[in-house]
């Protein structure tokens, strides 16, 4: 038994080896009969090997190790603490620190703006260099930043208001324009981009008219963001499907129904 699987043992690599001669497709199987084979082997685990054995917690993109150990403990509400020190480089540019402060001034004079101490609101109140009448001073340095209705849905917009609400953060509504499942309870900020959506004419122009009907008529908009460009879209600008047009988007966008909806370029106005 063990000298007939021997034969056949042989009998394969033979079989591999006249294969490997032969074929002209590797070179590196050619000039390497059989054992070129296991080139192919560490390239197919590679990236498992990379990343649990040779990548150190710091070096993968975009979430290294220890951002991804932070976030499952987290998600499983366990302790995402660590101790003995740390790993980041602290004093590197872009890593925020909050120092301690050498001269605290009095809790009594302390503000909460909810029953959670641990928020942190804007030191900012933005509006107040220029005089404006309805200053805004946000509840927290944290927020919510643009995501339109159209790209997500009622449930992910509805889901982001009422968390941005429970945080006490506001909520960006995106250029795609203010929909009723952005007014769940967060302060809005509404953003208008190349499109006007929201604010504009039948003819896809900017409209001072319309733009004062959707202030005035929503007193959850705490501050307007004007997006300058499209970023990413820079050439055509962006699109909406026409299969994505429904009543509900069209009619906070105020575009036609079953129409692909675009987003200039450049601004108009």
């Amino acid at each position: 038994m063990l000298i007939l699987s021997l034969l056949t043992l042989a009998f394969i690599l033979i079989i591999v080896f006249l294969h490997d001669i032969f074929q002209k497709k590797h070179a590196i199987i050619r000039n390497f009969p059989i054992i070129g084979h296991f080139r192919y082997l560490i390239e197919m685990v590679g990236p498992e090997l990379r990343q649990y054995i040779v990548a150190n917690d710091k070096e993968e993109m975009p979430f290294n190790r220890c951002e991804r150990s932070w976030i499952y403990a987290t998600a499983k509400k366990q302790q995402n603490t660590f101790g003995f020190g740390t790993t980041e480089q602290i004093y590197e540019a872009g890593y925020p620190i909050i120092k301690h402060s050498t001269f605290p001034i009095s809790e009594k004079s302390l503000k909460y703006y909810s029953d959670d101490k641990t928020l942190i609101p804007c030191s900012k109140l933005i509006g107040k260099s220029h005089q404006r009448l309805k200053s805004y001073r946000p509840n927290s340095i944290v927020n919510i930043s643009a995501m339109s209705f159209g790209s997500l849905g009622k449930n992910a917009i509805s889901a982001l208001n009422k968390g941005a609400q429970i945080a006490c953060c506001y909520h960006n509504t995106g250029e795609g324009g203010l929909s009723p499942y952005h007014q769940n309870g967060a302060d809005i900020v509404w953003q208008i981009g190349t499109g006007y959506f929201g604010c504009r004419d039948n003819k896809g122009n900017f409209s001072i008219d319309s733009f004062l009907n959707t202030i005035n008529n929503n007193k959850c908009i705490k501050m307007i963001e004007i997006k300058l460009s499209q970023g990413a879209k820079p050439g055509k600008g962006g699109i909406l499907p026409k299969e994505k047009v429904t009543k509900e988007i069209a009619k906070a966008r105020g575009v036609e129904i079953g129409r692909a909806c675009l987003s200039p370029n450049n601004h108009s106005a």
